[in-house]
């Protein structure tokens, strides 16, 4: 399956140009009278209701635009959750209309003096960019029923018909279509089962065949699964994606064409966002209860790992058994041309993990994470690490890191966690006491990828990898790590000094320490890790309501406390990111930040808005203009919104995240 390879030689001309700021995109229609009063007309023919109407009703006398009428649009959460997207200043409350979604379109400011029950409605709304026309069925004397089929901007012209008094009345109204992105935890019941659903198909449908069924935009799991390893494991020395100034607009792409994806099944489906710092609230709340320490494994019996939702891993197989996620595979693809682990799994290459299922530990080496938070992506994030971003941070090169590694970065490692051959380093406790031997436990998910970067491992052949029970105990003896020294009786100084380098916390070991733990860690074990904490990550279905929250956060910062240094410097987060990325400071050299820099195209493709072509586009930006495309003050561009920045769980903790103003948003 080739179908995701394509050409991206245009993209490096992708400039911040594009996005020109201070350019608002919605625009009030101008009062169209005529063109209003003609289109009326026109909609009772539509309707096929000129049979009940006197003929006197069509004379340019009966008809008449009115200022009393109103419309008022809702859906099915309207009711409960009021109207999305109402703290975006150019939002208009209550104007704000999704596609595919069932909308009510409701007519007040009726004259008295009509008889209700002689009363007719019509609607049609005209989409500005196409001039396409969707017309409203007839829902009773006061009520549209509408579904809008396109993003972008309508004029909504209703009609109220008397068919006694020879009266047409008129109004027009413009409204915003766009997707609304929910709290994944607040989606209906049907919305949740059209997103998973969704999300399924993408595993079950190849490309080729989907685009025949669904469309163009149609990609399988195959294709994100490869689009995220392959860009974060281009080569030992390089990561398009993660621990650089690209994370977090490299991320949104992804989300966006994913999103896309989902819609080609389901074009009603919109991406919910999962706020994972509820999570820690409820557990936190659980453990107050029950008099006790907060135990992280709690997280795990919360909704979202039901049967029906993303389901529980079985803790033997550390894989979901039940429910439309159940042994969900992972391919196998060829090592001589894709990235592969050793068993020739669509997993990154220091992953030895054999099992063919998506796996999920939810511990690291048999411990529980986050209890000490002594690494920041050990912890599960929290209120006060989301609300520190909002209140403290003011550059951008700052907020993305921050993004990247303390605001969410524990959500990937506790869900997946470490297995393997490191569940019996308990042996080690004489040698370094329980503390060591638990940091070392938790920093297991890391310890893979940097000697394979480093070249201080390397991966056992394929041959000693296959899995098959013939060649069962070569591969229990044979298919792990082979790292320098561990053939040797002794370890040489430089060789312990650089493993020393890989232990986290342990400076205060001895040379014969470390030795001991060199052994048994890279000589001895064989690490296995869950698909959530390496390179393909975006093949459980658990990774694609992440990112959006960070994305959420973006929004409601420029909202509330916009940042103010725009500056691609990566020196403002930290000097290990003082080329732009991670990987460049560490090697030097040849290494790039490619993907990280300002005008990096990002590998996904996004539905924005082109001031150019003055309509909706699909297409791949630059991080720069990506960046500026989800500016919430005067350069949004995006097919979506988030439907509301509600943080109330937060204060529970005594963390109050302030209201949005829209005043303050007009004038920053």
């Amino acid at each position: 399956e080739k179908t995701w390879d394509r050409d991206r030689s245009t993209m490096e001309t992708e400039t911040s140009a594009l996005l020109p700021s201070g350019k608002e995109i919605i625009q009030e229609a101008p009062n169209r009278k005529k063109q209003l009063l003609l289109s009326a007309v026109a909609g009772l023919f539509v309707f096929g209701t000129v049979a009940n109407v006197a003929p006197n009703m069509l004379s340019s006398q009966s008809l008449s635009e009115t200022d009393s009428l109103q419309m008022k649009f809702s859906n099915e959460y309207t009711a409960t959750l009021g109207h999305p997207g109402t703290d975006y200043h150019w939002v208009k409350d209550g104007y704000l209309v999704e596609p595919y979604r069932s909308t009510a379109v409701s007519i007040t400011g009726i004259p008295d003096t009509l008889d209700e029950s002689k009363l007719t409605t019509s609607c049609v709304g005209t989409h500005k960019q196409s001039g396409e026309k969707v017309h409203g069925t007839n829902a009773g004397s006061k009520q549209c029923q509408m579904k809008f089929l396109k993003v972008g901007d309508y004029t909504v012209e209703a009609s109220v018909i008397s068919s006694d008094t020879d009266q047409i009345l008129t109004t027009s109204v413009d409204v915003q279509s766009r997707y609304v992105r929910r709290d994944i935890r607040k989606i209906t019941e049907e919305d949740k089962a059209n997103y998973l659903n969704a999300a399924r198909t993408l595993y079950d449908i190849n490309t080729a065949d989907g685009i025949q069924i669904y469309g163009e935009n149609y990609k399988c799991m195959i294709y994100f699964g490869t689009l995220h390893l392959e860009n974060s494991v281009p080569d030992k020395y390089h990561d398009h994606l993660h621990d650089g100034l690209g994370f977090l607009t490299q991320h949104m792409s992804l989300t966006n064409e994913y999103e896309l994806a989902l819609q080609s099944v389901n074009p009603s489906v919109a991406m919910p966002y999962w706020d994972f710092t509820q999570d820690m609230v409820i557990i936190r709340d659980k453990a107050k209860a029950n008099k006790r320490a907060v135990d992280y494994q709690d997280l795990w019996e919360l909704d979202l790992w039901q049967d029906d939702f993303f389901g529980t891993s079985d803790t033997h197989l550390h894989t979901v058994t039940k429910g439309r996620w159940a042994y969900t595979r992972v391919p196998k693809i060829s090592r001589e041309t894709e990235v592969a682990n050793p068993y020739g799994y669509m997993r990154a290459p220091w992953n030895l993990d054999v099992s063919p299922y998506i796996t999920r530990f939810h511990k690291s080496c048999g411990d529980n994470m986050g209890s000490k938070g002594d690494y920041e992506t050990n912890q599960w994030p929290t209120c006060a690490i989301h609300h520190y971003a909002v209140s403290s941070i003011d550059s951008w090169a700052y907020f993305t890191g921050y993004m990247a590694i303390d605001a969410h970065g524990g959500v990937h490692r506790l869900i997946g966690g470490a297995g393997g051959d490191c569940d019996n380093w308990g042996e080690m406790l004489d040698l370094l006491g329980p503390e060591k031997v638990s940091n070392l436990r938790e920093y297991a998910t890391f310890l893979g990828r940097f000697v394979w970067r480093e070249s201080t491992c390397t991966m056992p052949s394929s041959e000693k990898c296959d899995g098959s029970t013939k060649n069962k105990k070569a591969g229990d003896n044979e298919c792990k790590l082979h790292c320098v020294g561990c053939t040797n009786d002794k370890f040489t100084e430089d060789e312990l000094t650089t493993y020393a380098g890989y232990f986290h916390s342990f400076d205060d070991a001895s040379k014969f320490q470390v030795a001991e733990m060199t052994r048994k860690v890279f000589c001895d074990s064989k690490i296995v890790v869950g698909e959530q904490i390496e390179a393909n990550s975006a093949i459980d279905a658990t990774f694609w309501p992440i990112h959006p929250t960070l994305e959420r956060l973006l929004h409601y910062k420029q909202m509330v406390n916009p940042l103010t240094n725009f500056e691609w410097d990566g020196n403002l987060y930290s000097s290990l990111w003082a080329e732009g990325c991670y990987w460049a400071t560490w090697f030097g050299g040849d290494t790039t930040c490619t993907g990280h820099r300002e005008e990096s195209p990002t590998v996904g493709v996004s539905h924005v808005y082109d001031v150019e072509e003055g309509d909706w586009v699909m297409k791949s930006m630059t991080n720069r203009a990506m960046l500026e495309s989800a500016f919430t003050t005067h350069t949004y561009k995006n097919a979506y919104v988030y439907a509301d920045f509600s943080y109330e769980h937060c204060e529970k903790e005594g963390i109050t995240f302030k209201k949005v103003s829209k005043k303050s948003q007009t004038s920053a």
